[in-house]
């Protein structure tokens, strides 16, 4: 998976709430792989709206994946790995 989501929440004003679906697989990708901190829930309402999820903050490893310019979460950075 590609860090530009990680970059747009980075870009955004935190916390930041999400109602798409794609959007908000894409966060707990990220919340699985440590980046950020997130919560989901059920949307409120009577009609048994979907989930929505917020991200609360990027994480101290999300911060250093952005920095290290990592591409996908979890890969070591191709500068640190040992031949």
């Amino acid at each position: 998976m590609s860090l530009s989501f990680l970059r747009t929440l980075a870009d955004s004003r935190l916390p930041v709430t999400l109602t798409r679906p794609s959007e908000i697989n894409d966060l707990l990708v990220l919340r699985a792989a440590g980046l950020v901190a997130a919560v989901t829930m059920k949307a409120p309402g009577d009609q048994g709206a979907g989930e929505v999820a917020r991200c609360l903050a990027l994480t101290p490893q999300g911060r250093a994946a952005l920095r290290d310019g990592r591409q996908e979460p979890g890969l070591v950075n191709p500068r640190l790995r040992r031949a």
